[in-house]
């Protein structure tokens, strides 16, 4: 079973990224300090207390109380669970709604 969280911290977060084989640079914790004008999330998946999936959505906003997500080279998941890329995308698209958000953009590496 797995659990989908939004605000994973930083140790734990950047712990998984860096030590999974799609590590990403662009998918650390402080990327989203580059990006100074967009809102950040840290998203997780877990499966029984351990994370299996992470991925830095970045909020940019935009007119009208809208806003888009973007996943730059993530999320970082393995690709090949089917039922586990299922899960993450199904619960992102909760929050985005809550956001406002009219599209999810991202580019797994």
């Amino acid at each position: 079973m797995y659990i989908f969280k939004s605000n994973i911290n930083q140790k734990e977060y950047d712990h998984f990224v860096e030590n999974h084989p799609s590590c990403s640079l662009l998918q650390s914790y402080k990327w989203a300090n580059i990006k100074n004008n967009w809102n950040a999330i840290y998203t997780g998946v877990y499966e029984k207390d351990t994370l299996v999936a992470a991925g830095l959505v970045l909020i940019r906003p935009l007119p009208l109380s809208f806003s888009m997500f973007y996943l730059p080279r993530g999320p970082i998941l393995d690709y090949k669970n089917k039922e586990l890329l299922n899960f993450y995308f199904t619960e992102l698209k909760k929050i985005a709604k809550k956001e406002h958000c009219l599209f999810i953009k991202f580019d797994p590496s």
